[in-house]
């Protein structure tokens, strides 16, 4: 019962790094948490970062109008 809650716990603490990936936060920690925190760390690394700022091409659009 003890290992289960380390286990949550530490899976927990993991998948704050998805956070900002495009994985998320859920899918991290329900990665670490079946398969195993280590696993899950290469995982989340693996995944893109979300990209908070869009840029737009503004010569492009002015051409177009």
């Amino acid at each position: 019962m003890e290992k289960i809650v380390v286990l949550a716990i530490i899976s927990a603490l993991v998948a704050l790094f998805g956070r900002n990936r495009k994985i998320g936060y859920g899918w991290s920690f329900v990665l670490c948490l079946f398969l195993s925190p280590i696993i899950g760390v290469i995982i989340i690394l693996f995944s893109k970062k979300v990209d908070s700022v869009d840029f737009v091409d503004v010569k492009k659009e002015n051409e177009q109008n």
